[in-house]
């Protein structure tokens, strides 16, 4: 009986020390994994600075450009400037639909 004891128990060893190495190996491919992520993040963070820039810069063109339609459209000048615009809009739309 201790002999088949001895036996499973080394058999479980053996099985525990194989577990153990395949874990090892794939903590070193998540290790690989982050380092490579970290590498790629840090060569990509100028660019991602620069498209947050122009983003920013955009939304502040916008915020303008809705301010200047929001004044036109209150002077009369305006208005019948923007339903002239959108007359031809709305004609050059029903000629591309035929």
């Amino acid at each position: 009986m201790s002999k088949n004891n001895n036996i499973l128990q080394k058999n479980l060893e053996e099985e525990n020390i194989l577990k153990q190495d395949e874990l090892f190996e794939k903590v070193q491919q998540l290790k690989h994994v982050s380092l490579n992520i970290q590498t790629y993040l840090k060569n990509e963070k100028p660019s991602l600075d620069k498209l947050n820039n122009d983003y920013d810069k955009s939304i502040d063109m916008v915020k303008k450009s809705i301010s200047g339609i929001g004044k036109l459209l209150k002077s009369s000048f305006g208005q019948n400037t923007c339903f002239l615009i959108c007359v031809v809009f709305m004609a050059i739309f029903i000629l591309y639909l035929l």
